[in-house]
């Protein structure tokens, strides 16, 4: 991938670009070493806390062409990864077009050969433990990775319950019924269901087979990866549903609840 975006730098008025993928990580890029590496992870960052928000303020558009009196940035989505170009503003744009359609295609095929030379994944077991709860990390200047992947039963996601904490800022919230998840939980459950961003999840406690229907929305700004295979559920969900702290909730995707209801992006 890095020979495609140097590719792109031949384009008169190209100073770089990146590939980042739907999780805030840089995968590639071609920016030249005085640009800061923070700062192109930040950038990746920011591209993953709001990408759903721009789809829906824009129905869905797939490139966005942004222009600073300085500068251009152009923002190509593409399959579960963007593509970011930096350029000059007097850059020749139709031959910019050019250059980065024949980059897109050489990724795509590029992405579908490396998919088809890994090995087919085993199937999951019926049953299996719930993710470890993920200890609290700082903050730092660079997203740390995260390579929580959801674990599943054969109905849903299985997820460990976290009750949100009643205070004086959230006692209201925490008597209503409804539930948070952070992006990268939510992106698994979308895949798990192939349906895209939801509205609701049907909550289920698994000891008891206990379920409801919850609205969800997405935990803002969580860049430790804190809240990774957890579902943050009020106290009145969690009385309704008799869990506890660390319990196991399955969660599976409420189909027909709208087009998009990522909220908090």
């Amino acid at each position: 991938m890095r020979n495609i975006l140097q590719g792109l730098i031949s384009v008169p008025g190209v100073m770089g670009g990146m590939l980042s993928d739907e999780r805030g990580n840089v995968l590639e890029h071609s920016f030249p070493p005085f640009f800061d590496q923070g700062m192109i992870s930040g950038v990746a960052e920011m591209l993953h806390d709001g990408a759903v928000g721009l789809q829906e303020a824009t129905g869905g558009v797939k490139l966005f062409d942004v222009r600073f009196e300085l500068g251009r940035i152009l923002i190509k989505s593409l399959p579960k990864m963007f593509m970011v170009v930096l350029c000059q503003p007097t850059i020749n744009v139709q031959l910019l077009y050019i250059s980065l359609n024949i980059a897109i295609k050489k990724i795509e095929k590029l992405t579908l050969e490396q998919l088809l030379e890994q090995p087919s994944r085993p199937a999951a077991p019926a049953l299996q433990s719930p993710q470890p709860v993920v200890a609290h990390r700082p903050l730092s200047a660079t997203p740390a990775y995260s390579d929580y992947r959801a674990v599943t039963d054969a109905k849903g996601v299985l997820l460990t319950c976290e009750i949100m904490k009643k205070t004086a800022n959230t006692f209201w919230d925490s008597m209503t019924d409804s539930a948070s998840v952070n992006r990268n939980t939510a992106l698994e459950i979308s895949n798990f269901f192939n349906t895209g961003p939801f509205r609701k999840l049907t909550v289920t406690n698994r000891a008891t087979g206990a379920g409801k229907h919850i609205p969800v929305s997405v935990i803002q700004h969580d860049r430790d990866h804190a809240y990774d295979g957890k579902l943050v559920v009020t106290l009145a969900v969690a009385e309704l549903l008799k869990v506890k702290e660390g319990d196991q909730l399955r969660a599976e995707v409420v189909v027909g609840g709208g087009i998009l209801g990522w909220e908090g992006i």
